[in-house]
C-alpha cells in the first residue's frame, strides 16, 4: 500500500502546515499591532503609565534580540536550503524536484516573514516616545 503512495503528497501536506503556519503568524502580527496601536493612542494623549514605557522598553529589547537571532538563523539556512535543493535535484528528475522544492520555498517565505514582522515591532515601539 505504501509502495503506490505518491510522495508528493506528503510535499503537498508539508506545504500546506507551513502556509498554516504563515497564516497564524499574521493574525498574531495583527493582534501585536493593534496593541502598539493602543500605545501610540495613549503616547498621543500623553497618558502612558510607567507599567507601558517598562513594557514598551522589555518588548523593544525582546524584538531586537529576536530580530538579531532570526537573521542569524537565516543565514545558516540558506546553505540548508541550497544543500536539499541538490538532494532533491540529483535524486528526482526535474519535475518531481520542482514538486518538492515547493518546501523549500514556502519555509524560506515563512522564515523571512519571521524577520520582517521582528524589524516591524522594532520600528513601531521605537516610534513611541517614552
Amino acid at each position: 500500500m505504501l509502495q503506490n503512495f505518491p510522495i508528493e503528497i506528503i510535499s503537498n501536506i508539508i506545504s500546506l502546515l507551513i502556509i498554516v503556519l504563515i497564516i497564524i503568524k499574521f493574525v498574531n502580527y495583527k493582534k501585536k499591532v493593534s496593541v502598539i496601536d493602543g500605545l501610540y493612542k495613549l503616547e498621543e494623549e500623553k497618558k502612558l503609565s510607567s507599567n507601558d514605557k517598562e513594557f514598551i522598553k522589555r518588548n523593544l529589547l525582546e524584538y531586537e534580540i529576536l530580530h538579531e537571532k532570526q537573521i542569524g538563523f537565516n543565514k545558516f539556512m540558506y546553505p540548508i536550503f541550497i544543500l536539499i535543493a541538490g538532494i532533491f535535484f540529483t535524486y528526482f528528475d526535474f519535475a518531481e524536484a520542482m514538486i518538492h522544492i515547493n518546501i523549500l520555498v514556502v519555509a524560506f517565505i515563512y522564515f523571512y516573514i519571521k524577520k520582517i514582522h521582528y524589524k516591524n515591532y522594532i520600528e513601531l515601539l521605537k516610534g513611541i516616545k517614552i
